[in-house]
């Protein structure tokens, strides 16, 4: 095997992608539109068969680690550090078929591209199927990477819970895993991952190109607001004696929208749920509880935001005569890539045709936990219209094969080498 010193773009089996990529999509369609595979439901056990069986067609070595992560091997003829690539295979409550499928089948056909078509590489090269990203059933985001980079909490799946209230070590257990060896899936042998995604926003549908390098995933918190007011009847009470939580709530609200939109680009603030109590039609809200997603690429900014954030509530609550309590549900900094790994998506990219994009993600992924345990790199596709978990989630078929024909490229430089 002579030394790979740029990528050369590596020929995929475009409608085995495809066909691929549909047939997953159907465990866990909903009658109404959309895909829900939860972590360790029958359609994300359905979905991991269908994976393990092409994993094996192409003739790699497959196996389920303690937490259910399906990984597939080629054995390097010089052993080391291996080079891995994948993503997840949960999805949120009523998804689209790309939103992690894409870099976990277009990985599978890179893969097995690079060994049909070159045989053994000299480094150990590996997809995964990761089991879980998304927290769609369990409040646990990232189990199957965090597992992989050895970040899950003592006890946490006996502690974690579903709506349903059924922990996460008997769902486990139902799938034929015993949490106590959850440890076992800890990975230290991996040199690089790689993932390829949709970008799940609009910047490379509206500015191009059709290929973007992510050099940095964005920083998140999540809280919970609690807004504290009166309740009272809603027919006795004047209006200008009220201390209505909910009035106060969707004050804070609108403010926090507002001090995204003026820090402008790429800052972003969300909230996600709110509850009132004691939730009666004939009831001032004496509670109001609600969620704020916040999320920035650079940490000063970041900082920034959730501080202004903070005194927007505080403010807003001080101008009805309401209590205002924050909590911080979870926090995690912005994670920079590695810029090995980037040069080597940026040479892959240009052996396709394109100059591609670098870029920040707006969204959370496999790669910024996996960023603690490997050399991590992503990369991306364009998302029509820049939609994303929801069932109108999609990319053109054309950018899904030139995605997966620059993750191959990039691929074959980093395993095929002397």
């Amino acid at each position: 095997m002579s030394t790979v010193k740029t990528a050369e773009l590596v020929a995929i089996d475009e409608r085995r992608l495809l066909r691929r990529l549909d047939d997953l999509a159907q465990r866990g369609a909903l009658p109404g539109g959309g895909i829900f595979r939860a972590l360790y439901t029958p359609a994300w056990t359905s979905a991991m068969e269908l994976v393990t069986t092409w994993l094996k067609e192409g003739q790699l070595l497959t196996r389920r680690d303690a937490v259910g992560n399906v990984w597939g091997r080629i054995e390097g003829s010089r052993g080391g550090r291996a080079i891995v690539t994948g993503s997840h295979i949960d999805t949120v409550r009523g998804g689209g078929a790309l939103d992690g499928a894409l870099g976990l089948v277009a990985g599978i056909e890179a893969v097995t591209s690079l060994w049909e078509r070159f045989g053994r590489p000299t480094r150990t090269l590996e997809c995964v199927a990761i089991c879980e990203e998304e927290g769609s059933r369990f409040d646990t985001n990232f189990w199957g990477a965090r597992a992989i980079a050895d970040r899950i909490e003592p006890n946490e799946a006996e502690r974690t819970r579903d709506a349903a209230g059924t922990s996460l070590a008997d769902a486990m257990r139902s799938v034929g895993l015993d949490p106590a060896n959850a440890v076992q899936a800890v990975r230290r042998d991996i040199d690089v991952f790689v993932e390829l995604h949709i970008e799940q926003g609009p910047v490379l549908e509206d500015h191009g190109p059709r290929l973007g390098v992510v050099t940095t995933i964005t920083g998140t918190i999540h809280q919970e607001i609690v807004v504290r007011g009166q309740p009272d009847h809603a027919g006795a009470m004047a209006m200008s004696r009220r201390h209505d939580a909910l009035v106060g709530a969707s004050a804070m609200t609108l403010a926090i929208a507002e001090l995204a939109t003026r820090m402008g680009d790429p800052a972003v603030a969300t909230v996600g749920t709110i509850v009132v109590e004691p939730a009666q039609v004939n009831v001032v809200p004496g509670i109001a509880r609600f969620t704020v997603d916040a999320r920035h690429p650079d940490a000063p900014r970041r900082t920034e935001l959730i501080t202004q954030i903070g005194d927007a509530c505080k403010a807003a609550a001080r101008e009805r005569g309401l209590v205002v309590e924050i909590r911080t549900l979870r926090d995690r900094p912005p994670v920079t890539l590695s810029p090995r790994v980037a040069d080597v998506l940026r040479r892959a990219c240009r052996a396709a045709g394109l100059d591609p994009r670098d870029m920040a993600s707006g969204a959370g992924h496999d790669a910024q936990v996996l960023a603690a345990a490997a050399n991590t790199g992503m990369l991306f596709v364009p998302s029509i219209g820049g939609r994303s978990h929801c069932p109108e989630e999609a990319t053109a078929a054309e950018d899904v094969v030139l995605g997966t024909r620059a993750l191959a490229s990039a691929l074959r430089e980093l395993a095929y080498q002397q």
